[in-house]
């Protein structure tokens, strides 16, 4: 059955903190959301989430904690022998924040519809196939309803693939993605790290359970 528990296991990634060697902005801090999402491949049914951060301001040698649900990736049962693609952008907010904050649920929604969309078309996704098309999709979805999104900068991508099987159960991490204006895409395969080398660590903890 499509959603037995067996041979599952629940799933969650999260960010944990935020830490900025030196902004993107050269007057004053960044205001730094996150935007993307995560998907499984068909066999655990193209499951998907996406995330979409409220804007942390945030300056050079400065460290924030992020909790809450706001910050959580992806939280869902997956068959031990499937995985999780991450793909997401780290933006520098330019627009009016009181904007973004009227349209917010409007805007997790397009995303969200934008993602399953994207997540679903994929019948037999290669590595790295789920995480491409979550961030083709991201962009489009956000500028159709706040078009001024569209200013952003972007301070990095992250793309990376959980395999289910290669975690143990417990909390996994925190593991860390560095990025800089020189090296702002990061690809991440099983058991394969790519890093970059300047301006922002971002750490993330993978925790797996069994499945609920």
């Amino acid at each position: 059955m499509a959603d037995s528990n067996d041979n599952q296991k629940r799933v969650t990634i999260a960010l944990k903190s935020v830490y900025c060697v030196d902004t993107e902005d050269i007057t004053g801090a960044d205001e730094l959301y996150v935007a993307g999402g995560a998907g499984t491949g068909p066999r655990s049914g193209a499951k998907h989430k996406a995330i979409l951060t409220k804007a942390i301001d945030i300056n050079s040698g400065q460290q924030k904690i992020l909790s809450g649900d706001e910050y959580v990736i992806f939280d869902d049962n997956v068959y031990v022998d499937d995985f999780v693609e991450l793909g997401l952008e780290f933006r520098d907010q330019d627009f009016s924040e009181n904007d973004f904050n009227a349209k917010y649920v409007a805007l997790v929604s397009a995303l969200t519809g934008a993602i399953g969309t994207a997540v679903g078309s994929l019948a037999t996704p290669a590595v790295g196939a789920v995480a491409g098309a979550i961030l083709a999709a991201t962009p489009p979805a956000l500028i159709s309803v706040l078009a001024s999104i569209d200013k952003d900068d972007v301070l990095g991508t992250v793309q990376k693939r959980v395999n289910v099987a290669a975690y143990p159960d417990g909390r996994s991490g925190p593991f860390k993605w560095k990025f800089s204006d020189r090296k702002p895409n990061i690809v991440e395969e099983t058991g394969l790290l790519a890093w970059s080398d300047w301006d922002y660590e971002v750490s993330y903890v993978i925790d797996v359970s069994p499945a609920q």
